[in-house]
């Protein structure tokens, strides 16, 4: 269940590589203008029948949301950096349908990030993510060094992953 402090925008479809695709279910808490203050994804995600792939990764750093685990995450990044260096992925298509839609998505972001495996192949996986503009808390990237966890690094990211973890509930 997601808060309703955010509004659903849609569903944007998505594909990797040929080898994976899902959706990505997109809910915004914006201005009366479409400036994205906030934004939760939940994004369903598998491998295509014709790949032998699944997913490998280990949950490493634990969240306990609903009966299961999830690796998570909270990191800064710059949006449009990451759609430079893999267009037509993920955060491409999301900005893509975000601006169709009239939406402003600030670049520099913090993110909550919780994901797992979806079934017992591997072959699914089910990821929800949490985003705010860094600007909100009157910070840039070039405030912080990339591998630095200082101070009011880490204030952010805990206020963050607080607020992400109150704008939604896994049932089960």
């Amino acid at each position: 269940m997601v808060s309703n402090e955010f509004q659903y925008v849609g569903s944007v479809p998505f594909t990797i590589e040929n080898v994976a695709g899902g959706n990505r279910y997109v809910f915004v808490h914006a201005t009366d203008d479409k400036h994205i203050q906030r934004m939760f994804i939940i994004q369903q995600e598998g491998f295509f029948p014709s790949s032998n792939d699944t997913y490998k990764y280990s949950i490493t750093t634990p969240a306990k949301l609903g009966r299961f685990e999830y690796q998570h995450s909270v990191t800064m990044y710059d949006n449009d950096a990451t759609i430079r260096e893999e267009p037509g992925k993920e955060a491409d298509v999301t900005h893509r349908f975000l601006i169709a839609q009239g939406y402003l998505l600030e670049p520099e972001l913090v993110m909550s990030r919780f994901a797992r495996p979806a079934d017992v192949r591997h072959k699914h996986e089910i990821i929800f993510f949490c985003y705010e503009n860094l600007s909100s808390y009157r910070h840039k990237l070039a405030d912080f060094r990339e591998e630095s966890d200082s101070p009011g690094k880490q204030a952010i990211q805990q206020k963050v992953d607080e607020n992400c973890r109150n704008a939604f509930r896994v049932n089960h």
